[in-house]
């Protein structure tokens, strides 16, 4: 018998040390945070003419309020080499305060099913050779029409990718929105939210 418990016990022990070293840098789940309240600046309102990045014409973008002199356009540009871009050629900003921070998709035609992909800023100026502004905790969103209730996709924590890309549920969507969460930014500075592109996928 003492040997026998010695066996399970030794077999626990591996069993632990395997789903340690298995552990994700970052988890994602559909659970439903804590109601997020977007704060929508309509000054950084954008307004697609044509396709891009697989979202149609008449799409419209807004997020809260920005950084200094950025705007929302470049996460739409559709260009993909950026790092030779300027800091506000490159990428959106958020204000750097403790509220959340998001940008708001607002589709001009409505979609189903899909992925929605997000890059994170790449900031080539940095000190250190040039830096990845990941977000770590947010989660995405959709709604079919404006008086609905936003339903939590996916909560994100602890992330750790410099692209997201994410399915999106088989139901007519009219709206998209990605919020990161208070204080959920890159851990340098946790309170402002860096995005490079937003994109649509197939």
């Amino acid at each position: 018998m003492q040997r026998i418990a010695r066996f399970l016990t030794i077999g626990c022990l591996v069993i632990a040390s395997l789903a340690l070293v298995a552990m994700p840098t970052s988890s994602t789940c559909a659970e439903q945070p804590a109601k997020v309240e977007l704060k929508l600046d309509p000054g950084t309102e954008v307004v697609l003419k044509k396709e891009v990045n697989g979202m149609s014409a008449n799409t419209k973008l807004i997020s809260t309020p920005s950084y200094e002199d950025y705007t929302l356009a470049p996460v739409v540009d559709g260009i993909k080499k950026r790092k030779d871009l300027g800091w506000q050629e490159c990428s959106w900003a958020s204000a750097e305060d403790e509220s959340p921070h998001g940008i708001e998709i607002q589709f001009g035609t409505p979609q189903r099913g899909g992925r929605f992909q997000v890059t994170w800023a790449y900031d080539i100026y940095n000190a250190d050779g040039g830096k990845w502004w990941i977000s770590r905790d947010y989660v995405i969103q959709v709604k079919g029409k404006a008086a609905d209730e936003w339903k939590t996709v996916l909560t994100v924590k602890n992330n750790q990718s410099v692209v997201g890309c994410y399915p999106l549920p088989n139901e007519s969507m009219g709206f998209l929105r990605i919020c990161q969460l208070p204080g959920g930014g890159n851990p340098e500075r946790p309170n402002i939210m860096w995005v490079g592109q937003v994109e649509l996928l197939d």
